[in-house]
C-alpha cells in the first residue's frame, strides 16, 4: 500500500513538473517571438505624470511616437516610465519627462500594456497611444516592426480605426 501511495505522488510530481515547464516555455517563446504578453501587474502605478487613473473613452485614433529613452527593452522602457515621478518630482507637468502610454514596445521586439485602455494616457487627449524606443543609432528594429505592425493592425481591427487614424509622430 505504501509502495503504491509513493508510486501516485511521484507520478503526480512529475505531471506538475512537466506542466510547469511547458507553461514556461509557451511564455518565453512568446516573448521570443515578440508577442505581446499582457499582464495587468505590469501597469504603470497611479502617479500623477505617466499614469493618472483618469477614465475616458477612447476616440478612435492611434498616435504611435518614438521615445526619447533609446536602446531599451520593453521592460526597461516600462520602468522608466514607472519611476518617472520618483526620479524627478521637480519635472511633474513638464516636458522633460514623457507622458505616458497605452503601450511600450521595446528594442527586444516584446511589447507591454502599461495603461488599460479605458484610460486616458496623459497628455494625448483620448487617443490609444503606443511609444517605441528606437535603437542607440534611432532606427526600429526588425523584431520591434514586427511587433509594432501587429500591434497596429490587432487593435485597428479590434477598435475598427482606419489607417487613416493611425498618426505615427
Amino acid at each position: 500500500m505504501k509502495k503504491r501511495l509513493a508510486v501516485i505522488i511521484a507520478t503526480f510530481l512529475v505531471l506538475a513538473c512537466l506542466t510547469f515547464i511547458i507553461i514556461f516555455l509557451i511564455g518565453e517563446l512568446k516573448k521570443s517571438a515578440g508577442i505581446s504578453v499582457k499582464d495587468e501587474s505590469l501597469f504603470l502605478s497611479i502617479n500623477g505624470v505617466t499614469r493618472t487613473g483618469e477614465k475616458s473613452p477612447l476616440t478612435g485614433i492611434i498616435i504611435v511616437k518614438e521615445s526619447t529613452y533609446k536602446g531599451l527593452t520593453a521592460l526597461e522602457l516600462r520602468n522608466h516610465y514607472e519611476r518617472a515621478d520618483l526620479l524627478n518630482p521637480l519635472c511633474k507637468g513638464s516636458n522633460v519627462i514623457e507622458s505616458g502610454a497605452h503601450y511600450a514596445i521595446g528594442t527586444d521586439g516584446v511589447c507591454i500594456q502599461m495603461i488599460p485602455l479605458e484610460e486616458k494616457a496623459p497628455g494625448e487627449d483620448d487617443r490609444i497611444v503606443v511609444v517605441y524606443s528606437p535603437d542607440e543609432n534611432g532606427s526600429l528594429t526588425e523584431s520591434e516592426k514586427k511587433t509594432l505592425d501587429e500591434l497596429i493592425e490587432e487593435l485597428c481591427d479590434e477598435y475598427s480605426i482606419g489607417e487613416e487614424n493611425v498618426i505615427r509622430k
